[in-house]
């Protein structure tokens, strides 16, 4: 008895070894691997891989009374189990049939062909109800499996073998050892093809993994409204760092020029052969010899997939791989993973830019609103002084004519030096002055000096609200602008002596209410969309007056960079 325990355990061990050497194969792990289980060629090579198991077992059998104990249900359960009905039935049918050649005139030779076609179909039977129910096997459900198949290989012994009493010693020798050493066995071998599996899901993390870190390291060139080929060429080194490739190209939609600078290239043949393919078969190896492209991509597979915008394409993305990989399936997720996040970002920038497009025409709409009232009236003025003092109205000439210059060249601008806004507001106060004479007093200590960008057009406004909705409300009304540096950013503070604003006009500015006043609003917008959220307008009001703080950050971010170049 001891020694029919013993045979069993070096069948099991022996293949189990076997099992272990094959699943270090890359291709066996290809097989195994889910991008393979659709295929029927594939298919058809694991059930000659488990009908070898199954042949191995019967071979190393340990003869008993002319029958043969042996632990061939490992492989054609196995097979079932692992690969589904097409995998499970042909290895049942390899086994089946050299079990019968191996000893067609055994008396158990019958009963033991028909129970092994039973354990194939039994294991893909079960293959079909757990992936139905999206469930995987376990130590304690294979050990039943594998118990209650052979618990039908012995009850097909009793009722097929002849003689009948015969058939019950045999029964009765073999059964508790192969139930019991078999059912633990396939604990031990199928885990081994289970290894697999689990090693694919971590190479296909590590792959996700690698593809967020590129698409990191890429997004500063993903990102930018036109790309250049030196661009394409640093996002192709970056994925190539990562990848371990053997090239990267990104292709125009037609395939007709590679965007970065490479020594491969793409056989339009090529490109039109993966263009049609979908996902997740969009890869291309070549294995015919009398393919006119096999000299240049024997050596290579080639992924490729669309980067998109919406549902357009704007580019491809092909990666060349060694032509024997370990996984199709994890380097097919990278990929499009890859161009996943390579799209969003796209979209993302392209969604941005659309977003500044609009606040930019909506600012330049306003902008185009010149009020009719402050032309009427400096005009006005300087026509009187063009009688009483020459001089002073040439001066304040010259002063609308760098008003509007600035207001006209402000729309091609979107940051400009502190300074030469500051000259913006002198000018409209230079004229406001001559308007009201002495009752208008005006300060102004901001240091020039400070080298700032800030968003064009962005004081005058607010200067403008507090001379006529503040200081212009007193007899003698007073205005001054001050600059203080405070750390990151530097502060100007625009204050008014005048009746300050009422309690619905600071209500309705707090909560976005226009109502025709877009002075304010349009302003503490801008700041918060170029600044942040926290950094709109600050407002002090009160019988005093009013007083409004803009904070503006010395270190212009690279959003803005980007913008400026652009706008230039």
């Amino acid at each position: 008895m001891n020694s029919l325990y013993s045979s069993l355990i070096i069948n099991i061990s022996l293949l189990v070894l076997i099992a272990t050497l094959l699943t270090k194969l890359t291709f066996v792990k290809r097989l195994l691997s889910e991008e393979s289980s659709s295929k029927i060629a594939d298919q058809l090579i694991l059930a000659l891989i488990f009908g070898g198991f199954c042949i191995f077992s019967t071979c190393t059998g340990v003869k008993i009374g002319g029958a043969i104990q042996n632990t061939r249900v490992l492989g054609v359960l196995a097979a079932g189990l692992l690969g589904g009905p097409v995998v499970g039935i042909g290895a049942a049918f390899i086994g089946a049939l050299h079990r019968f050649l191996y000893d067609p005139f055994g008396f158990t030779s019958l009963a033991c062909t028909v129970s092994t076609l039973f354990e194939g179909v039994f294991g893909s039977i079960v293959w079909v109800i757990f992936k139905k129910h999206g469930r995987k096997q376990n130590k304690l459900s294979l050990f039943f499996i594998t118990a209650v198949a052979e618990c039908f290989q012995m009850i097909f012994i009793l009722l097929i073998a002849k003689p009948f009493s015969a058939a019950v010693s045999l029964v009765q020798i073999i059964a508790i050892p192969m139930i019991v050493v078999n059912s633990l066995g396939m604990i031990l071998f199928f885990s081994i093809f289970e290894d697999v599996f689990t090693n694919q899901d971590l190479l296909a993390a590590k792959k996700i993994r690698l593809a967020l870190t590129i698409a990191d390291e890429c997004i500063p060139y993903i990102q930018k409204s036109s790309k250049t080929r030196e661009d394409y060429s640093k996002m192709a080194t970056i994925i190539q760092k990562y990848s371990n490739c053997n090239g990267v190209l990104f292709l125009t939609t037609d395939g007709t020029e590679v965007l970065n600078d490479t020594n491969l290239a793409m056989p339009k043949t090529v490109f039109d052969e993966l263009k049609k393919k979908e996902m997740p078969y969009g890869f291309y190896r070549i294995t015919d010899k009398k393919d006119k492209n096999y000299k240049y991509l024997k050596r290579y597979t080639i992924f490729m997939v669309p980067l998109t915008q919406g549902e357009n394409a704007w580019a491809y993305l092909a990666i060349y791989f060694p032509k024997q990989i370990v996984s199709i399936q994890a380097e097919m997720d990278f990929i499009t993973g890859l161009a996943k996040f390579f799209s969003t970002n796209y979209e993302l920038a392209q969604v941005e830019k659309q977003k500044k497009l609009r606040q930019r025409a909506e600012y330049q709409a306003l902008q185009s609103q010149i009020n009719p009232h402050f032309l009427f009236n400096s005009l006005n003025t300087i026509s009187f002084f063009c009688r009483e003092k020459p001089e002073r109205a040439r001066e304040l000439l010259l002063a609308l004519s760098v008003y509007f210059r600035n207001t006209l060249e402000a729309t091609d601008a979107y940051m400009i030096p502190l300074e030469k806004e500051l000259e913006h507001v002198k000018a409209y106060l230079q004229l406001e002055l001559a308007r009201f004479e002495n009752k208008l007093t005006v300060e102004i200590k901001v240091d020039t000096s400070v080298a700032i960008q800030v968003p064009t057009l962005i004081l005058q406004p607010i200067v403008e609200n507090a001379v006529k909705h503040g200081a212009m409300k007193r007899e003698t009304g007073k205005v001054t602008i001050l600059g203080e540096n405070k750390g990151e950013y530097y502060s100007i503070i625009v204050k008014d002596n005048g009746l300050g604003m009422s309690s619905e006009s600071l209500t309705a500015f707090y909560r976005h209410k226009k109502n025709g006043k877009y002075g304010l609003q349009n302003v503490d917008a801008r700041m918060k969309s170029i600044y942040g959220a926290e950094h709109g307008l600050k407002i002090k009001t009160g019988e005093q007056g009013t007083e409004v703080t803009m904070n503006f950050f010395k270190v212009t971010t690279r959003g803005e960079e980007n913008e400026n170049s652009n706008r230039r």
